[in-house]
């Protein structure tokens, strides 16, 4: 039995009128990895912090990041220990309304499910998996609805589908994003990744590439046309 641990962020906004392209990033690190990758991040982001005179408190956000610090950050943060998923969807394709914030929320979990069902798919004993998310990312009534939802798609439905009861946990931390030095990772590598479909740019993709182990576009037919 295997457990790993998610970091999740996004760029873009869930609304036609913020942009085309919205895109959760999840940078997957196995528990064994943790504490380690944990305290890379720390040193990583207070070092940078410290070289560039801002001040301890003071989140880093990717879309803020010059050219030159996005490249020497990325070149830290891509480290062995690193794993990343990501699935961008294009808001132009897609016939989601995306009005209400329920409506958002939905479409947020929907994503987020296709993630964890590429890593379940590839590997049969993973039991328990850690969700850390931006603590902003969804409204306070919703926090609740997640764990539901991600249990009753990979637990009950499997078990309807194939009458083998396959038990996977899933536990959700709802994170403050300016003291959680992974959750800025998450933050950099998902804004790094938006620019090849807002900007279309590869520069920042093709050095996250080696560490892609899942992407997906959304709608998968009509993506981009």
């Amino acid at each position: 039995m295997k457990c790993i641990n998610l970091y999740i962020d996004e760029s873009g906004n869930l609304g036609k009128k913020s942009g085309r392209f919205f895109l959760i990033c999840a940078l997957e690190i196995e528990n064994s990895d943790k504490k380690a990758m944990q305290k890379r991040a720390g040193r990583v982001i207070s070092r940078f912090k410290k070289g560039h005179g801002i001040r301890k408190t003071k989140e880093l956000k990717g879309w803020a990041l010059k050219t030159s610090d996005r490249l020497n950050l990325l070149s830290k943060i891509l480290y062995r220990g690193i794993k990343v998923r990501y699935i961008v969807i294009d808001l132009d394709k897609t016939t989601m309304l995306l009005k209400s914030a329920d409506d958002k929320n939905a479409c947020y979990n929907y994503l987020l499910q296709l993630i964890i069902k590429s890593i379940l798919d590839e590997n049969k004993k993973i039991n328990e998996i850690n969700l850390y998310l931006d603590n902003r990312t969804v409204k306070v009534g919703e926090r609740y609805c997640l764990n539901q939802y991600l249990y009753n798609k990979f637990v009950l439905e499997k078990f309807a589908e194939t009458n083998t009861y396959n038990y996977v946990k899933f536990h959700i931390y709802y994170l403050e994003s300016e003291s959680s030095y992974l959750i800025q990772f998450a933050d950099i590598i998902a804004n790094s990744l938006y620019k090849k479909y807002d900007s279309l740019t590869n520069e920042f993709y093709n050095i996250i590439k080696p560490y892609i182990i899942f992407e997906s576009n959304f709608p998968f037919k009509d993506f981009g046309k």
